[in-house]
């Protein structure tokens, strides 16, 4: 995720969305509509850590290429901050990391840019669209020896791994093109409105968390259809796999 240094949150604007995302978290518990992976780290250890790897890596990954487009397209924001960095500590957010580990799901800290700062009019899109563009490119690169590699190589936690590597980065990659803030989909739909629909768009961002924290714990039937779906699409396609 991306976030402008202006125009974004306000004072104390944090504080309430923790809240709600931890009243939600334990209404999925009470309902049990949550499992964390924790519970199930004893009983299959090998995809437990898996996970692990695939979401830290994803998220690093992620960050660190929308600190990347931004410095390369004019603004150091992120680099003076230290988030040009493939070091995971830089990236991940604290809320994000316990509901990864709480809920199976999360986010990293968001990259923060100067869109004032960046050479091109279309650069709040492009480097919104470098995190999601990575993990895929990362999933990709990660399928190659489950497309071609030897079977019995393949066979153990080697390919547990690479599998969970290439599904959890192009779940990361079709989640983040959602068009709803703080996600990255937002960004590149701002960066392509006329200045006048921008004001317009940024206004709507400080409802994003809430309308994607809702979705998340009431619309499983809506993500099952327009993340879940391209991702295990994607995944075949490069692994030539079903999973």
């Amino acid at each position: 995720m991306i976030g402008a240094r202006r125009g974004i949150g306000g004072p104390g604007g944090i504080e309430p969305l923790l809240i709600i995302g931890l009243i939600l978290l334990a209404y999925g518990f009470l309902r049990g509509g949550l499992v964390s992976p924790v519970q199930n780290a004893a009983d299959d250890p090998v995809n437990f850590v898996a996970w692990i790897i695939a979401l830290v890596l994803g998220i690093t990954v992620h960050e660190f290429m929308h600190a990347y487009a931004a410095t390369r397209l004019g603004d150091d924001t992120a680099r003076l901050l230290g988030r040009l960095s493939l070091n995971p500590m830089a990236h991940l957010d604290p809320f994000g990391t316990l509901l990864i580990v709480l809920a199976g799901f999360g986010y990293g800290k968001p990259v923060p840019f100067n869109e004032s700062r960046l050479r091109s009019a279309l650069g709040v899109s492009a480097v919104a669209l470098a995190g999601p563009f990575a993990n895929l490119v990362l999933a990709f690169v990660c399928a190659i020896p489950l497309r071609f590699g030897d079977a019995e190589m393949l066979d153990g936690a080697y390919g547990v791994v690479l599998e969970a590597i290439v599904f959890y980065n192009c779940i990361l990659a079709i989640f983040n093109l959602i068009p709803i803030p703080p996600l990255d989909g937002s960004n590149v739909v701002y960066g392509l409105l006329p200045p006048q629909q921008k004001y317009t768009w940024r206004s709507y961002q400080q409802y994003g968390p809430m309308i994607l924290l809702a979705l998340l714990f009431f619309g499983a039937q809506f993500l099952r259809v327009i993340v879940f779906g391209p991702a295990l699409f994607l995944f075949r396609l490069f692994t030539g796999l079903n999973f």
